[in-house]
């Protein structure tokens, strides 16, 4: 798969100085940009933080990686979805303020919406987040609603939004 973006903590934090002692927990992850029949894009938006995300999630451990994403798909968009291809792979290496670390290796495709919508099945934490499902008219509004705020979010968010930006200007670019 076509790497398409390496995160490290010094693209977040420019002052941040790697110390050589960060123990990266690793993490797969799977990610879509799940559209409908009319070219709309599927985004998640955190009305607690006021940001957007790409549907998706973690692959558990023996999980194939497009199951992972049919069911992250169902849970948090309540849709059943063709994979239609595959964007790439995504790299972040995120220290916590604990000094913890994680490596989360996301791998994109993109898809189409099969069957009606039902309703998402949020967990705990996108509750809290207060996720609602939003509908960009185009991948441009998708982006366009990512690039805003961005100053604004704490490190692991700004981690996801620059992860997902890579991942629609990728599908922009391979769509024109």
């Amino acid at each position: 798969m076509k790497e398409i973006l390496v995160i490290t903590q010094k693209d977040i934090d420019p002052t941040y100085t790697e110390n050589g002692d960060v123990d990266y927990k690793i993490r797969h992850a799977t990610r879509a940009v799940l559209s409908d029949t009319n070219g709309k894009v599927v985004l998640l938006h955190s009305t607690a933080h006021n940001y957007y995300k790409l549907p998706g999630g973690g692959v558990e451990p023996g999980e194939d990686t497009l199951v992972a994403l049919a069911r992250e798909l169902l849970e948090e968009v309540g849709a059943v979805a063709e994979v239609t291809g595959e964007v790439g792979r995504t790299q972040e290496w995120r220290v916590n303020t604990d000094g913890s670390g994680l490596h989360q290796i996301s791998e994109a495709f993109t898809a189409r919406v099969a069957g009606q919508i039902g309703k998402p099945e949020l967990t705990d934490e996108e509750r809290r987040e207060g996720f609602e499902v939003v509908w960009a008219d185009d991948i441009s509004h998708a982006l366009a609603l990512f690039s805003t705020g961005l100053e604004k979010l704490d490190p692991r968010r700004k981690f996801m939004t620059l992860r997902d930006k890579s991942i629609l200007n990728e599908v922009r670019s391979n769509t024109l």
